[in-house]
């Protein structure tokens, strides 16, 4: 589906924030610019710096990642992880997977990643063990099915993350799409998950994080 990019802020507000974020490594830099030739949409550096943040809050070592690209979003993870980490790369591409493995290597050299070509929620199926954060940014349409497996799959005060949930503002204005229909649908199965303590964080396109809720715990 084509979109445009909703502006939350205003240009001149959206630079300010991005002036003030920590100064990143250069592959950064080259992932953005290739990003740009090539018109490939990553989350951009005020996300990547809270999916960094957000990493090394709950010491997190083993990340999935369900559609990866290239490799942007989970460069910002390792950025937050310690180097005996495994990050799980997945695309529906095997060039993607290619590139996000040069990136990579810059900058996690002594942790783990695994680079999985095919339909990501078969490999995330699959996966052993159980996570510390789960990110989605698959097809939209395949959303809603995301939500049983992320909490199947997460550790107890884990985090499921999920990109573009206010894609391109036609949640409030055009259901008409497939995948508008899929990012309206898992929006309000997560907000009604009683596993899961979530909010839409309205940065870039919109990020949902979750948090898997442990047995004792109450929110109030």
């Amino acid at each position: 589906m084509a979109k445009e990019m909703i502006h939350l802020l205003p240009d001149e507000l959206n630079q300010y924030i991005e002036d003030h974020l920590p100064e990143r490594p250069d592959v950064f830099h080259d992932m953005e610019k290739l990003a740009a030739e090539k018109k490939f949409p990553i989350i951009g550096p005020q996300v990547g710096q809270y999916l960094k943040l957000l990493a090394l809050s709950i010491n997190a070592r083993r990340v999935f990642e369900l559609g990866s690209g290239f490799g942007y979003s989970a460069l910002w993870f390792a950025l937050g992880m310690p180097d005996e980490g495994q990050i799980v790369l997945t695309d529906e591409r095997e060039d993607n997977l290619e590139q996000a493995e040069k990136f990579m290597s810059r900058l996690w050299q002594n942790g783990k990643a695994d680079f999985l070509a095919g339909n990501a929620l078969d490999h995330f199926s699959a996966a052993k063990g159980a996570w510390d954060i789960v990110f989605n940014d698959i097809d939209k349409e395949q959303y809603p099915d995301t939500i049983e497996l992320a909490y199947e799959k997460l550790r107890p005060g884990g985090f499921f993350v999920t990109d573009n949930v206010l894609w391109g503002g036609t949640v409030v204005s055009d259901h008409s799409h497939p995948s508008t229909r899929g990012v309206l649908e898992f929006n309000k199965r997560l907000r009604d998950h009683p596993g899961f303590e979530n909010a839409i964080l309205p940065v870039r396109d919109g990020l949902a994080v979750a948090r898997k809720v442990t047995d004792d715990w109450k929110p109030w």
